[in-house]
């Protein structure tokens, strides 16, 4: 098996690690990489942790560098770690049989006794000669990396919370001092750094090997009972359709669960060049400026989406500019925490008063009833709220998800893979099951902005809906 760590050679053990240890040509490749930022998506049961372990070992022996195996706990980053250990128990059986063997059996004991000390494992660190270490670490804390020196191994990075986005922020450093960063993972979703690192083989060596590719390098399937087996066979066994194109095919497959695909958003911030955006921030009644709104891109005709909240959750306010060809442009943003009600009325109040045609509709369920109502009594058909229900939610997602379909709505580029990408993000991680007329919409979480249940993507489904209020005078709540 590619993932034993088996004695062949000894006559070389130290000088070279594939000597001492067996590797598949996908291993080999990984192992032989000198690049700064690694990225590996290898379907399961390839032996990449293995390889990386073994990777880890030989350039710690030769280099005297320290590395640090990260996962988000402490038991996924032992798996990896006792890989690492079995690793540097052949390099040390290795060197034992090198030792040079004198008359005397004591001497030959004692011999044994120094190898040992140059392989010592304290805890969950493994000492190597030469100086340097391999440590597990668990790292769900981004802020617990912030002090390393070395080089580090990510394993299922793609599983990190936030997407990893706040852990790859604290690390990547190490790769600008000369130190190397490999990441690790099977596919989960768009959303996450590691996509987004994998989705640049140009700035990055990335090495990509699925079942296929495996299976003519001479990989063997096998069958519950161990004997080899076909690939039909094998996929048969898994059972699973989905499963399968993500765990063996290597394939990103979260577009199957979003509301809308992570192509609709970059076609969106592709649709208008040189589009505006300003994004203000106001937090504990901080931050607002009273010529936010001074000047607005499009017809005069601003469209408003409010989804509300005081304290936990973000308070958004989206607002696209109408223009003449019936394509919304988001073109402004205001992202409220923790911020007075009367704070929130005052910032939506001035846009309609400034803008005679704009329009809005607000989250009036709960707390934000009030807000809502204060403002459809000041403004009249201008101002809609929407109590949000299971049905009002399948129709503003819907609406959502159609304007992204047709092509109707347009973002910013910074909003999709610039600075302000949190809002791609937001959207991105709406999630849906069943067709328009049964959807059923659940909030996930997004990677760039923590404090966001979807409020973003909210408020700008509230947007589209009050794109369609002009000229009515009903009042939202479906029941």
């Amino acid at each position: 098996m590619a993932s034993e760590a088996t004695i062949r050679n000894p006559q070389s053990a130290i000088r070279n690690a594939e000597s001492v240890i067996r590797l598949a040509p996908c291993q080999r490749r990984l192992f032989a990489d000198a690049a700064r930022v690694i990225v590996v998506n290898w379907h399961r049961q390839r032996g990449k942790d293995f390889a990386a372990a073994a990777k880890a070992v030989d350039h710690t022996i030769r280099t005297g560098q320290d590395w640090y195996i990260v996962s988000i706990t402490q038991r996924q980053a032992d798996a990896t770690f006792d890989k690492a250990k079995a690793i540097a128990k052949a390099f040390c059986q290795t060197a034992k049989r090198l030792a040079e063997i004198t008359t005397t059996e004591r001497e030959f004991v004692e011999r044994d006794r120094e190898i040992d000390q140059l392989f010592r494992c304290t805890a969950r660190t493994l000492h190597l000669p030469g100086g340097g270490s391999v440590t597990a670490l668990p790292g769900r804390d981004p802020d617990t990396l912030a002090g390393l020196t070395g080089n580090v191994i990510f394993t299922e990075f793609g599983l990190f919370p936030n997407g990893g986005y706040e852990h790859w922020r604290v690390v990547f450093p190490l790769s600008t001092r000369g130190y190397q960063v490999i990441v690790i993972s099977t596919p989960r979703g768009k959303n996450t750094k590691f996509y987004e690192l994998y989705s640049q083989p140009e700035t990055y060596s990335v090495h990509f090997q699925d079942i296929n590719k495996s299976i003519a390098e001479d990989f063997v399937l096998r069958d519950n009972n161990g004997k080899p087996t076909d690939l039909a066979t094998f996929k048969k066994l898994y059972g699973d359709d989905a499963g399968w194109r993500r765990e063996y095919l290597c394939e990103f497959t979260g577009d199957m669960e979003a509301l809308v695909t992570w192509a609709q958003l970059v076609a969106a911030g592709q649709r208008v060049e040189g589009l505006p955006l300003d994004v203000i921030e106001v937090a504990d009644g901080n931050g607002w400026k009273a010529d936010f709104w001074r000047t607005f891109a499009g017809n005069g005709r601003p469209e408003i989406g409010w989804d509300v909240a005081r304290h936990a959750d973000l308070s958004v306010i989206w607002v696209n500019a109408h223009s003449v060809n019936d394509i919304r442009r988001l073109s402004k943003l205001v992202i409220c925490r923790r911020t007075s009600f009367a704070l929130q009325r005052e910032i939506i109040r001035s846009l309609l008063e400034a803008y005679p045609r704009a329009v809005g509709c607000g989250d009036a369920t709960g707390l934000g009833m009030d807000s809502n109502e204060t403002l459809a009594t000041a403004f009249g058909s201008r101002w809609q709220p929407v109590t949000f229900t299971q049905r009002s939610k399948r129709e503003l997602g819907s609406g959502l998800m159609t304007a992204f379909d047709e092509g109707s709505i347009a973002l910013p580029a910074a909003a999709v893979e610039g600075e302000h990408k949190r809002i791609a993000t937001d959207i991105y991680a709406l999630q849906k099951q069943g067709d328009k007329a049964n959807l059923i919409i659940s909030e996930g979480l997004n990677p760039l902005e923590p404090d966001s249940h979807c409020d973003i993507a909210w408020a700008a489904a509230l947007a589209i809906r009050a794109s369609g209020i002009a000229g009515t005078t009903a009042y939202l709540s479906v029941a």
